[in-house]
């Protein structure tokens, strides 16, 4: 038989048995919700220590230079010279913008003193992409891909020249060249590439048309991250343009030499 003693008993021992459950619940919510807390804050910093050697590491990809050009503006020999003819032999002032496979340049000339009476202006842009043919990180060769467009006036300030005679051509090109790349230090890095192009021409006053065919080589020097994001760019540039066409007074040969420094970002 169960007395009315035991069975208080017994719901006596129950109810403990329930409080302590209870309670040994609670104590192990309490232990683990600093554990919960301190997962994500250590997931998060372990990213952050993992993202901030890559974004100091990482190359610069893009860049801005200026320095000058050695310009050489000549007309070839022709049977039918045209009434004006222009030479050009000085350097120039030109600069270069260098994003993510744009490239946006501007090249301009004033007279100098009074006896000089040329000005020089030259706007252009490329459009570009390479193709690797090594996967070495250290040393390669690529196949760059070029799409260029490019302006170039010459014109006298004197006021005695007739419009039609300025040298104005706009021109679209395109060319498949050679790249090597070597990386002898993290954030050192050398570039040189070497693009043939051709194209068509057409003069900005009239409907003469034409030919062009171009050189184009470049060296260029990265040191990476000396201040920050900040780096220091040498670049030197080869250009060579042969304009063609029927009127003798579009074939010219232009060719510069551009050194150039700049900061790289």
């Amino acid at each position: 038989m169960i007395t009315d003693r035991k069975i208080k008993m017994l719901k006596s021992h129950t109810g403990r048995r329930e409080k302590k459950s209870v309670s040994f619940r609670f104590l192990q919510m309490l232990i683990l919700l600093p554990v919960l807390f301190l997962q994500p804050l250590a997931l998060q910093a372990q990213m952050f220590s993992v993202e901030e050697p890559e974004r100091r590491t990482r190359p610069a990809s893009s860049s801005f230079t200026a320095g000058l050009e050695f310009l050489n503006m000549s007309l070839r020999e022709s049977e039918n010279l045209p009434d004006e003819i222009y030479g050009i032999s000085d350097p120039v002032y030109r600069m270069r913008l260098e994003l993510p496979g744009v490239e946006v340049y501007g090249g301009f000339r004033n007279r100098i003193g009074t006896a000089d009476t040329l000005n020089y202006i030259n706007l252009g842009a490329n459009i570009s992409g390479s193709l690797p043919l090594t996967r070495n990180r250290k040393i390669g060769v690529s196949l760059p891909l070029w799409l260029s467009t490019d302006y170039v006036r010459v014109m006298g300030t004197s006021g005695l020249q007739r419009e039609s005679s300025h040298f104005r051509q706009s021109a679209a090109s395109i060319g498949l060249g050679a790249g090597f790349y070597y990386n002898p230090l993290q954030n050192v890095r050398i570039r040189t590439e070497f693009v043939p192009q051709i194209g068509f021409t057409v003069s900005s006053i009239g409907s003469d048309s034409g030919q062009l065919a171009s050189l184009n080589g470049r060296a260029k020097a990265h040191f990476d991250h000396l201040i920050g994001r900040f780096g220091l760019v040498l670049s030197y540039n080869f250009t060579w343009r042969r304009y063609s066409g029927s009127n003798e007074s579009i074939r010219y040969d232009i060719s510069g030499h551009n050194v150039g420094l700049g900061v790289s970002f």
